[in-house]
């Protein structure tokens, strides 16, 4: 037991290195790193719409929804 014990990162300590991170690419402006990483998020999203497209309506059997539809259930 002379080692140090091996230390799990959490899911909040991961998510404050990248948000730590962010902010050093940004050069600690808080409004520019949320701007980047929101145009990143859209840009995901029209991604994940586009590849739903490409999935056979056979495969998916209707267990995707497109973008409209997730917005009017809620």
């Amino acid at each position: 037991m002379g080692e140090a014990a091996h230390v799990i990162p959490t899911v909040a300590d991961t998510l404050e290195g990248d948000i730590q991170e962010a902010l050093t690419i940004c050069g600690g402006d808080a409004i520019t790193a949320l701007r980047i990483t929101l145009i990143a998020n859209a840009f995901l999203e029209a991604q994940i719409d586009e590849l739903k497209e490409q999935v056979s309506a056979g495969y998916a059997r209707g267990r995707t929804r497109t973008r409209k539809e997730n917005t009017e259930r809620h």
